[in-house]
């Protein structure tokens, strides 16, 4: 294993590591670390260096071994070689090259062979893979991410401590064996893009009883075209949910208790829709006998009251449902079930099935994009995982879901963010699902993570694997496009391996901290500059962007505030908006109507004829009066 995969300048040293078996079945051999070497050089020079490899660790029936490669004297561009030694205490030395599909290693006695065949990789410049800055503590792991109209990031996890219970009611021990923990408490808090800066919300509380603590983990959430936010459910414990709705206010940085569902919801989606109202759809909750019972009927959500629509048919969504609100009014259900399904809210509700369904069976844990009007792509999800994406046009009479291509990576656990310019970043996962839990739910195995992104490309419908994280981003992991056109990557940890058994997960694997990955197109030139634009605008509306730089504008973008939670981001969608320059900047008219395009906040970008974006203006788009979804 190469960390990192993609080495990119300014970079000192490349770790290799390497394991062993040396115990169990099979030709099991005892690794020393004496006399194991790694050997490498410049492709151009003739001679090579070596480097020991280094003991780290034993798992399992595995020893593990590393070396550092020295590169910080090579330019851009220079491609290195290298192989290794491994010397044993009961078998002979053997030399490790790469095979000749590029794509594994392979064992060889002869040592001129494996120079003749050696491993490789291109020191590479940031316009080519992107690149990740350094990992960052934050107060809590980001269960639950979002972008403000303010240009913060509002984010809260499971619990505050980890001292905590991860549960509520009833509390769960820490440790198997030891007493019940402190309920978990969730609070809030703001991260400053700009200045790193954190800051803690008010705690979220229940309308009844007055004042108790509301934790909003496992919720649903959705913003508003005033830019509140609309917080659905809650968590108790794993499949009991809370029947509590929320607001927060960033304006005042409040929370305020709103309407009652009509019963408690645990993972349920919220949209937001053309007229400003939200659907609160799916999740479960406790029945009296503490059995785990459906929320079956779907909820509006519209000026602080609640009301019902008819009861979702048997086996048309799961717990997070993936939803997408189409130009024709109907929402669609694209996962995680394979059977596709359309929702009608007028007139109570009618439900339909769409199409023969999508490839591969259910998908769970998986990203919905809709990365264009009407337009959806389904990447990854299952157990096992499929590295598969497919094609939804609900645009179509007859929607049927086509295949693109597939990842480098089978993933589950994973997210997905539009960028600016149209293209999809993936991030994070776990490659291995298992017969058995945990590793069927959230392998965490060494080797199974994943920590290349890819970017898929739209137009072509191919991927390109680009810079790889830091750390593991799996279940319970988020990520949100922020303002500067760079990707927030956070969270991970805080569940119970085992279904039905409250031993935690092992702490290293709770991840309070993030990265940010700047993409290929921050490196190719220089920045557009947004010098004013409105604050909000209505629909159709010809408004003025003033730029120094119009003739070199190639495209206009927005793309909706980021809402994210358990691998799908509810707020994200993309729309192109027809631009033409103008006397000191650009007229741009916004998008038609709310059916494409739900009112509330975006983010707009410039991007350069080369592909290099902007820093975003964030706009509103007004709801109409009268509007119906």
């Amino acid at each position: 294993m190469r960390d990192p995969l993609f080495p990119t300048t300014p970079v000192s040293s490349v770790t290799i590591t390497t394991g062993n078996q040396f115990q169990g079945g099979g030709n099991a051999g005892n690794q020393l670390q004496t006399a194991s070497s790694l050997f490498f050089k410049q492709a151009t020079d003739d001679e090579w260096t070596s480097v020991p490899l280094i003991f780290i660790a034993v798992a399992g029936n595995n020893k593990y071994y590393s070396a550092e490669l020295q590169v910080g004297a090579f330019q851009p561009g220079v491609v290195v070689q290298y192989y290794l030694r491994i010397a044993y205490a009961d078998h002979d030395t053997t030399f490790l090259q790469q095979n000749t599909d590029g794509t594994a290693s392979v064992t060889t006695a002869d040592e001129e062979a494996a120079q003749a065949a050696p491993f490789t990789f291109t020191l590479e410049t940031p316009d080519v893979r992107g690149q990740w800055g350094p990992v960052f503590s934050l107060p809590n792991v980001g269960i639950h991410t979002l972008v403000l109209p303010n240009g913060l990031v509002l984010m809260w996890g499971r619990r505050d401590s980890p001292d905590q219970s991860l549960d509520v009611d009833p509390p769960s021990p820490v440790h198997l064996g030891a007493p019940p923990a402190p309920s978990a408490q969730c609070t809030p808090f703001l991260w400053n893009p700009v200045t790193r800066q954190v800051t803690a919300t008010p705690q979220p509380t229940l309308a009844d009883p007055a004042g108790t603590n509301a934790n909003l983990s496992c919720s649903g959430h959705a913003f508003l075209p005033d830019g509140r936010l609309l917080v659905a459910g809650g968590h108790l414990a794993d499949s009991a949910g809370l029947s509590q709705t929320a607001l927060y206010d960033p304006a005042t940085n409040t929370w305020t208790p709103s309407a009652v569902m009509a019963n408690a919801r645990w993972y349920p989606t919220a949209t937001s829709l053309p007229d400003g109202s939200v659907l609160v759809l799916s999740g479960c909750y406790r029945g009296p006998a503490g059995n785990t019972i459906p929320a079956m009927a779907p909820e509006i959500w519209k000026d602080g009251t609640l009301s019902r629509l008819r009861e979702s048919p048997a086996g048309s969504c799961d717990l997070y449902p993936r939803l997408h609100i189409a130009s024709n009014g109907l929402v669609y259900t694209t996962g995680s079930l394979r059977q596709t399904w359309s929702l009608d809210i007028s007139a109570g509700g009618n439900w339909n099935t769409v199409s023969t369904g999508r490839n591969n069976g259910q998908r769970d844990h998986a990203p919905s994009v809709l990365y264009d009007v009407d337009k959806v792509i389904y990447i990854g999800g299952g157990s096992p995982p499929t590295a598969s994406a497919e094609l939804l046009d609900m645009s179509q009479a007859q929607p049927t879901w086509q295949p693109t291509a597939p990842m480098s990576f089978p993933r589950r656990q994973h997210n997905a963010t539009i960028l600016p310019d149209g293209t999809v970043l993936v991030t994070g996962g776990t490659r291995r699902g298992g017969a058995s839990a945990p590793e069927n739910f959230n392998n965490l195995d060494p080797g199974q993570t994943v920590h290349v992104a890819e970017l898929w490309q739209p137009d072509s419908g191919s991927w390109i694997q680009l810079a790889a994280e830091a750390v593991d981003r799996c279940y319970h992991s988020t990520a949100v496009l922020l303002p500067d056109a760079t990707v927030l990557s956070a969270g991970g940890g805080e569940f119970f391996p085992v279904e039905g058994a409250t031993e935690e997960n092992d702490p290293v694997d709770s991840h309070r901290d993030a990265q940010i990955f700047s993409p290929p197109y921050l490196f190719k030139g220089p920045r557009p500059v947004i010098s004013s634009a409105p604050d909000a605008v209505s629909y159709g509306e010809r408004f003025h962007v003033e730029t120094a730089q119009p003739a070199d504008i190639g495209k206009v973008t927005w793309i909706r505030l980021s809402s994210v939670t358990h691998s799908f981001n509810t707020g994200q969608r993309f729309n192109a908006l027809a631009c033409q320059p103008s006397a000191g900047g650009l007229d741009v008219i916004a998008p038609a109507s709310p059916s494409a395009c739900p009112p509330g906040h975006y983010m707009m970008f410039l991007l350069s004829r080369s592909g290099v974006p902007s820093v975003a203006k964030i706009m509103q788009v007004m709801a109409p009066t009268g509007a119906r979804p």
